[in-house]
């Protein structure tokens, strides 16, 4: 969606830290969690597939066995933004699909402007071709962004969203965005996993135009579109959010009917990473319920 015009150029909410996993702390992790990190050692970086759609190379993995739950990743980063997440859904009994986003990680740009309804239209084609009948969803930033799409575009092919750190319109974004101690670090830890995944390892700076004229381009979705979702949707988010004022998070799960509110008091946009075992808690919880017909629409307290 359309970002303050305030953020450098480099980088804007969408943003995640894929590559700063290597500044992770351990995660104490049980003997089912260890077992599963060892039967699947390529399951952080695994060598995956590609499914050509509207000119571009999608790269795409299936790791592991059980439930499907797709992982939608954030802008200018890849699938390696989930690394603290994978194992513990693969422990849990759960099937992982991975996707690099057009133009993101190990898929191409293809010849079209990038636009978030074409994100969203190669995940229907990766659910189509991999015979995924309702799988839950998993969405961060700009992942979230496209997983609210698809569930507003076809809610009847997806089992639950969770939509962590979204923001669907410009007013949604704090003045001071820009100014986050965080970009700082972030920026050149994306350069580095861009170039260390991309076919065009030199192309981040394209990259970000495209992603920036993006989210330019893409008008504002209200509370009358967002009334369409049907799918069982988290709303999630963080009370601290550098970028995204939390009362936007409220107003999404206001707005969408099957919505229930999930927000973290004392987190930033980047939880996934600085606090795993936290995050991973509440997607598991999120997983086991994934089957319920009415979602609560109290806000889950963290």
């Amino acid at each position: 969606m359309r970002r303050n015009g305030k953020l450098p150029s480099l980088l804007w909410p969408a943003c995640l830290a894929a590559s700063l996993f290597a500044a992770i702390p351990a995660i104490a992790a049980p003997a089912a969690q260890q077992q599963a990190e060892q039967s699947e050692a390529t399951a952080l970086d695994p060598s995956g597939d590609y499914l050509a759609i509207k000119g571009a190379r999608i790269w795409y993995a299936s790791i592991g066995k059980g439930k499907p739950v797709v992982l939608l990743h954030g802008g200018l980063t890849s699938s390696r933004s989930w690394d603290a997440q994978v194992p513990a859904l693969l422990a849990s009994g759960h099937r992982v699909i991975l996707i690099d986003s057009r133009g993101h990680g190990r898929s191409t740009m293809g010849p079209l402007p990038l636009r978030y309804d074409l994100l969203a239209e190669d995940v229907l084609a990766v659910l189509d071709h991999l015979h995924l009948a309702r799988p839950a969803v998993i969405g961060w930033s700009d992942g979230a962004i496209v997983a609210l799409l698809v569930a507003m575009r076809a809610p009847q092919r997806l089992g639950a969203v969770y939509a962590f750190g979204a923001n669907m319109d410009k007013a949604s974004v704090r003045p001071n965005a820009g100014d986050a101690p965080i970009l700082a670090t972030v920026a050149p830890r994306l350069v580095a996993d861009y170039a260390a995944r991309s076919p065009d390892p030199s192309g981040f700076g394209r990259l970000q135009q495209a992603v920036r004229a993006m989210q330019a381009s893409q008008d504002d979705i209200g509370p009358e579109q967002l009334r369409r979702i049907r799918t069982r949707v988290t709303i999630a988010g963080s009370a601290q959010d550098e970028f995204i004022l939390p009362t936007h998070f409220r107003a999404l799960a206001k707005a969408i009917p099957s919505a229930q509110l999930a927000l973290f008091p004392a987190a930033g946009h980047f939880l996934p990473w600085q606090n795993p075992a936290l995050f991973n808690r509440a997607l598991l919880t999120f997983l086991d319920g994934a089957g319920t017909a009415r979602p609560r629409r109290a806000p889950l307290r963290r």
